[in-house]
């Protein structure tokens, strides 16, 4: 009997050991992955400020579904589930909602500047002169001006000058020679192009021209183009002709290169 007891004994002494060395828990390193997501997630914030900061929305959903993955992969070995799933989230939260506003915004300057083409192409066809160059002046110099008072200061410019608005605004007074012929016709067509300045919007209006063919205008169709401008106001966004060409190729033009604004005097500033 003492024997056996001896050997019982002996043998529970390894058992108690294997115990306690399972209950030591097992070391897992948390996922760079995840972490990187996580930081992303938070840079993906200043994508409202600015687009470059939308990269940072896309990277910390692709790092963060990519750590979750490979930490399901490698449970024993990896952790960090929490963190990649809060880095993805805030990728696709900060990433739609900037996307979402980013198209809304889009929408709206296009119907806003669609609605100035189809007022302007009407101001052709029905306005005077002075109503049209009126158009040519930004919002804020414009305002209070009259068509009179517009095209008393153009007669009043110095030769220079004259020459110049002469030859920028001879499209725009050979297309109204047109139109105030019998049976001819300007619709708004499309926007061919749609770009940014810095902060003034810009956009490229295709204007169909048509009508009977007659001695100084034998072609029966015809396109104008105008480059309109608008600029963010108090009331909303107020857009202006920055150029007209007439005729005009489509699809010839692109989005002009910045320059400084006009004054309406021919004076850049």
């Amino acid at each position: 009997m003492a024997t056996d007891q001896k050997t019982t004994e002996v043998l529970a002494e390894p058992l108690q050991g294997s115990v306690i060395e399972n209950e030591l828990p097992t070391y897992r390193a948390i996922s760079p992955r995840a972490v990187l997501s996580l930081m992303c997630g938070f840079l993906a914030l200043f994508s409202l400020a600015h687009p470059f900061f939308y990269v940072f929305a896309v990277l910390a959903v692709v790092l963060g579904f990519s750590a979750d993955r490979n930490i399901q992969r490698f449970p024993d070995m990896l952790t960090g589930r929490g963190l990649a799933k809060a880095g993805a989230a805030m990728g696709l939260i900060f990433g739609l909602g900037v996307f979402t506003v980013t198209a809304v915004q889009g929408l709206i300057v296009t119907r806003n500047a669609q609605r100035f083409a189809t007022h302007y192409a009407e101001l052709i066809k029905t306005g005077g002169l002075g109503d049209i160059l009126r158009m040519n002046i930004p919002p804020g110099q414009r305002e209070g001006m009259s068509p009179a008072e517009v095209l008393e200061k153009l007669s009043k410019s110095k030769r220079e000058e004259t020459a110049m608005l002469e030859m920028k605004h001879g499209p725009i007074k050979s297309l109204k020679r047109r139109l105030d012929q019998k049976d001819q016709e300007l619709h708004f067509e499309k926007f061919e192009a749609e770009g940014k300045e810095g902060l003034t919007h810009v956009a490229l209006a295709l204007f169909e021209v048509h009508g009977p063919a007659t001695k100084d205008f034998p072609a029966k169709e015809e396109h104008a183009l105008a480059v309109m401008k608008g600029i963010s106001t108090d009331s909303g966004l107020d857009w202006w002709i920055d150029d007209v060409r007439y005729p005009y190729k489509p699809e010839s033009a692109n989005i002009p290169a910045a320059k400084p604004a006009d004054d309406g005097h021919g004076h850049a500033h």
